[in-house]
């Protein structure tokens, strides 16, 4: 009989891990807040349910007798973990899933420990904000220590900014804990990895592109990747150990890790590294798109106990590639878009996904990676050719506002 596998998020990036699952001869059983979800089309079982609620999902995996649980792109690998820990499956303890996710315990234990991270100060309340401000020093970055996808997230620059900073973090947190951490500067790049039995296995390394970051201060707003890395292979190597460290400093001895690393006055320090995949269409967009490795193959088969095909993590081609996000530079209502069309039409395009606003509605500059209105991927003979592809079919498409 063919094992259950409970997914955890059916949305539009989501649907890539059912679509896989089936691929694998599972019978998926799929939960989302949103009963629209894309992935509901694609589930043997679509239930809407609250995927934050550990009761309720412990109580879908029992009734479903599932073999294994997952989640891809989506910041609940304590949920999946605890779920798995109560019914007997596989996952990683609990207890380093959070670790892994709450951003104070994290850079506090990777501190603690001799990995390179930012300097860093945790607001636990109103009261402590302003000495924990000029303790630390202006500019910092600011930050809820229970969110993702640059949900209040920004700098600031001085004293003047420093309320309406931490309301706006603590509006995206469900505590009022905020971390202040120093101003790194320098190239970032976005990792995956695959951790099976102890071994990791990192089989992406990209660029991340904050070549329009002025434009969104003071947020930091990713607009997508570009691969291969133009770091040199010394730097690329170092990042690499870093990554290896900074796993096993964590205790993710099963499944994704997913990291955000800066090159510091040359030196690799890590932004984040979480006990997931990469949301964005990273892991599962671009880097397949580039190289042909296939990270949720194996993901899924550790998640209901089956050998992992790891030999899938291993490139069969090594293409530039490009990513853009379709991101809201303007305030007002909605009054026209156009271009999708011809977008994807455009030379070197390989993957599109578009959820844009509806005319009428009232849309607002972006603020955070949960802003974006979709993206688009490119890939070429060289990375530059990939650039410049996905940049003019991201320019084919105007949102038009009053």
């Amino acid at each position: 009989m063919n094992k259950k596998i409970l997914i955890l998020g059916a949305g539009v990036e989501q649907t890539i891990a059912i679509k896989e699952a089936k691929k694998l001869g599972l019978i998926v059983v799929a939960c989302d807040q949103n009963k629209d979800s894309l992935g509901f089309e694609y589930a043997d079982t679509s239930l809407v349910l609250d995927i934050n609620d550990v009761g309720n999902v412990e109580k879908v995996a029992r009734k479903y007798h599932v073999n294994g649980i997952f989640a891809h792109a989506v910041e609940i690998p304590h949920v999946v973990a605890e779920v798995a820990l109560r019914l007997g499956l596989p996952g990683l303890p609990p207890h380093i899933a959070i670790r892994a996710t709450n951003k104070i315990e994290r850079i506090t234990h990777l501190s603690e420990n001799g990995i390179p991270c930012a300097s860093f100060e945790l607001v636990n309340n109103q009261n402590e904000l302003q000495a924990k401000a000029i303790k630390i020093g202006f500019p910092f970055i600011l930050k809820p220590v229970d969110n993702a996808g640059s949900r209040g997230v920004q700098i600031v620059e001085d004293i003047d900014g420093l309320q309406l900073a931490y309301d706006e973090a603590v509006s995206h947190s469900k505590t009022e804990q905020v971390l202040l951490e120093e101003v790194l500067s320098g190239p970032e790049v976005s990792t995956e990895s695959v951790v099976y039995k102890g071994k990791i296995h990192t089989f992406a390394l990209a660029d991340r592109n904050y070549d329009n970051s002025d434009k969104f201060k003071p947020y930091f707003i990713e607009d997508g990747i570009n691969y291969p890395s133009v770091l040199s292979s010394e730097v690329q190597q170092d990042i690499y150990s870093l990554v290896e460290r900074t796993i096993k400093c964590l205790g993710i001895g099963f499944g994704a890790a997913k990291g955000d690393i800066i090159i510091d006055k040359g030196i690799p320090k890590i932004i984040e590294m979480a006990a997931r995949t990469s949301g964005g269409w990273f892991g599962a967009g671009s880097i397949p798109a580039a190289t042909g490795c296939n990270m949720l193959k194996p993901l899924l088969q550790m998640a209901v106990g089956d050998e992992p095909d790891l030999e899938v993590l291993k490139p069969v081609r090594n293409l530039g590639c490009a990513q853009r996000y379709i991101m809201p530079s303007t305030e007002g209502v909605v009054t026209g878009i156009s271009g999708c069309e011809d977008a994807i039409a455009m030379p070197g395009v390989v993957m599109s996904e578009f959820f844009l606003p509806d005319i009428g509605s009232d849309i607002s500059t972006v603020k955070s990676h949960a802003d974006r209105f979709g993206q688009i991927i490119c890939t070429a003979e060289t990375r530059s050719e990939a650039i410049a592809f996905c940049e003019a079919a991201i320019a084919k498409i105007n949102i038009r506002t009053k």
